[in-house]
């Protein structure tokens, strides 16, 4: 098998670099063929994921943040595994793995000597996501943030402070419509995020019981709120101790569509975002193959 690392050099503050010479060091003695990609623009590691087909014997390692998970996963072909080194700022793809903390290059050379296992992953449309998808203030302040973060020389996490409260104070509310085939649900919400994962926006666990091996994609919808509770409320929904608070609203299911009443608003990808009215969501039940370190608690049963 031949390891392919694809390398975004501009995550995570230039991190995903400092792990290409540990890549050389480890393979010096070895036989097995590697190959090192740097990605050069936005959607870059959707066309060189693109390039593989299961016939090429090959494990894609994304060597970056979630925004390159999302574009390599958004070009990969039908079992050819993919690897998650976490190189980018919040990391929240890699979470899902199970894994003890460690540091990045003793992930890199145990997901090389790992094991496969098979995962879920989301459809929202045409669009893959591995993790998330959201709209509502969540979705605003990651747009936001987008925004700013290109006319202001500060670091990245002081940009999404500064964009959250923005976008706190001046919430607007979505009124959505969930068809679920046998019955429909309407509220009008702050926010929804439809979870693959458990954890987004570096840390936030809007739907703690969410797995990426159960066959389901948790919903959230937070309905509306005063200014006050929304301040109670955002440290719970950051720990997930918002289950049972009569805000939130839980949902479980394999495929369904989201509407906005015509209302076309920003939606997030995985952290990368878009403007949807209509969204038909569907789960792709254990249809990606990861390489992962064999004492992540995924399973390979499954």
């Amino acid at each position: 098998m031949k390891h392919i690392f694809i390398v975004n050099p501009t995550s995570g503050g230039g991190k995903p670099a400092t792990l290409i010479p540990v890549i050389h060091d480890y393979f010096k003695d070895k036989k097995e063929p590697y190959e090192i990609i740097l990605t050069e623009r936005n959607g870059h590691a959707t066309d060189v994921a693109k390039r593989y087909s299961i016939k090429d014997d090959v494990t894609l390692y994304v060597v970056g943040g979630d925004g390159t998970v999302f574009e390599v996963l958004n070009g990969l072909n039908d079992s050819v595994p993919m690897a998650i080194i976490p190189a980018g700022t919040g990391n929240d793809a890699f979470r899902m793995l199970g894994l003890e903390p460690m540091e990045a290059k003793d992930v890199l050379i145990q997901t090389i000597e790992g094991k496969f296992v098979q995962a879920d992953y989301g459809l929202a449309n045409d669009q893959r996501f591995i993790n998330c998808s959201t709209m509502g203030m969540d979705a605003d302040v990651g747009e936001f943030a987008e925004r700013i973060g290109k006319k202001l020389p500060i670091p990245r996490t002081l940009v999404y402070a500064i964009s959250a409260l923005f976008v706190v104070f001046k919430p607007k509310t979505i009124d959505l419509e969930i068809d679920l085939g046998d019955k429909k649900i309407f509220q009008k919400s702050l926010l929804v995020a439809v979870m693959n994962g458990r954890w987004y926006g570096g840390g936030f666990q809007p739907a703690p019981m969410a797995s990426i091996q159960d066959g389901k994609l948790d919903i959230c919808m937070v309905s509306d709120a005063s200014l006050f509770r929304i301040f109670q409320l955002l440290p719970m929904y950051f720990k997930g101790t918002h289950v049972g608070v009569k805000e939130a609203t839980f949902l479980q299911a394999d495929s369904f569509t989201l509407s906005t009443g015509g209302r076309v608003v920003q939606v997030g990808f995985d952290g990368e975002n878009s403007k949807q009215s209509r969204i038909v969501f569907k789960l792709m039940k254990l249809a990606l193959t990861l390489r992962v370190p064999k004492s992540s608690t995924l399973r390979e049963d499954v």
